[in-house]
């Protein structure tokens, strides 16, 4: 794997360890009892990019390439510790939007059919989850 493949897979381990998604998952976001099954859903999408970075991480050490360093999460997210879901929501739209475009401009640039594919599973799944937070910010959101 070329140096560019492996600052991909390191990318693709930082948005799964050390997103915004998985500092609110860990954050105790509020719902009101009725909509605490969107709560659910949003930390299962966190397990998910978790699991998946983790994956990475050891498909990575199996090929004995030189792993991400570990960072912490940024200090502003600090702003997002027992807001509600309502608040959340839009804001992880937002960065999902984002982390899907770096995704797709970034592996345009890839050589190799093995991180082509890898790189083209991990969009799928973000852009399902992007999918999922905007049905579950509302219909507002949802066709955007």
């Amino acid at each position: 794997m070329n140096v560019g493949s492996v600052r991909f897979l390191h990318q693709l381990i930082a948005m799964g360890s050390r997103s915004l998604l998985q500092y609110v998952s860990e954050s105790f976001p509020y719902a009101p009892a009725a909509a605490r099954s969107h709560v659910d859903r949003v930390i299962a999408l966190a397990e998910e990019e978790r699991d998946e970075a983790a994956r990475l991480t050891r498909l990575m050490q199996k090929q004995h390439l030189p792993l991400p360093r570990s960072v912490s999460y940024p200090s502003h997210f600090t702003t997002t510790n027992f807001a509600s879901l309502d608040y959340l929501l839009p804001r992880l739209i937002g960065e999902h939007e984002k982390e899907v475009a770096r995704i797709e401009s970034t592996s345009n640039n890839l050589e190799g059919e093995e991180i082509r594919r890898i790189g083209q599973a991990y969009l799928d799944m973000k852009r399902r989850h992007l999918q999922t937070l905007r049905e579950l910010a509302g219909p507002a959101t949802a066709s955007a």
